[in-house]
Parts: C-alpha cells; structure tokens; sequence
C-alpha cells in the first residue's frame, strides 16, 4: 500500500512538472521573448522599387551559370526565379541574396529567422515592415532583366522576344515572394 501512495504521488508530480513545462513554453504566452524574434529585426530598406541592382544569378546550386549563351539558359534562369523547392520558404537565396538584402533591408541570417523561426514567406517579410510585396516581385524582375538583355545580345532571343522572357521571370518570382512551403 505504501509503495502505490509513493508510485502515485511520483506520478502526479511529474505530470505537474510536464504540466508547467508545457505552460512555460506555450507560443499563447507574450512573456516568452524568442532570441531573434522578428519585432527586434529592424530594417534600413524602403520598399520601393530597385531598378538598377542586377541580381548575382548563380550560386546556391542554381542550374543558371550567370551567363545567357543559349535557349536552355533562359529556362535555367526562370527555374532559378522559382528557387530550390526542396528548401522550403527559403529556396535559396544565394542567386538573390543582393537583392533581398537591399530591398528589405535585413541580413541573411535575419531572413533565417523569418523564415525558419516563424514560418515567414518573403510577403509577410515585406509585410511585417508595411513592404508591398509586389515591390519585392519588380525589384527581383528588375535583377533578372539584364541577363535577358544578354540573350538578346548574344542572338539567343531577338528584343521582342525581352518581354515575354521577363514576365515568366516574374511569375516565378511572385510565386517565389508568396510560396507557403
């Protein structure tokens, strides 16, 4: 009898200490301030639109070599809009990652936290600082623009052709800036 009292005595006071854990660590609960939280994060960026920032184009396993020498090199560039699916929100930032960081104003590891803390898609990045993420979506265009400009200028596309290639640049990336992983 005496060893069931302390067996359930033992029992119910772990239970409490899972109880108290639990409660502690609850997202519900204000007083938890998480290291890197995104209300720390300040950001020197505007908002507005970049026009005259080229992207770095290559890196981060992207297919695209940063130069447009043929057809397949434009799909490689549009694929590189899009990122690497297998990396979740992130998909890759390092053929972007210039312009990430000008336009909003935060570091790498800060778009980590974003993303990797907080389940943040680039627009609520852009939204958290009052960013219209249709902003971000040109300003990335905008990047990608001039090695479209080279296909034209190594005869891969004639300057008709500019416009077409630069909306499917901007589809992926809308569809980068809003992805929910």
């Amino acid at each position: 009898m005496k060893k069931s009292f302390v067996m359930i005595l033992s029992v119910n006071y772990v239970l409490l200490m899972l109880v108290g854990i639990i409660v502690a660590c609850s997202d519900d609960s204000d007083s938890i301030e998480l290291s890197g939280s995104v209300s720390s994060i300040t950001s020197t960026g505007t908002g507005d639109v970049i026009t005259n920032l080229q992207a770095n184009g290559t890196g981060g396993g992207a297919a695209f070599d940063g130069r447009v020498n043929s057809a397949s090199d434009l799909d490689d560039l549009v694929d590189t809009a899009w990122g690497e699916g297998s990396l979740g929100l992130h998909r890759g930032h390092a053929p972007i990652e210039n312009v990430l960081i000008a336009f909003l104003g935060i570091t790498h590891n800060n778009m980590h936290t974003f993303m990797e803390n907080y389940g943040y898609n680039l627009a609520m990045v852009c939204e958290n600082y009052d960013f219209d993420p249709e902003n971000l979506i040109e300003s990335l265009t905008n990047s990608f623009v001039p090695f479209i400009e080279e296909g034209v200028e190594n005869g891969v596309i004639t300057s008709d052709e500019v416009e077409y290639w630069t909306e499917q640049v901007r589809e992926q990336f809308s569809n980068r800036v809003y992805w929910e992983g």
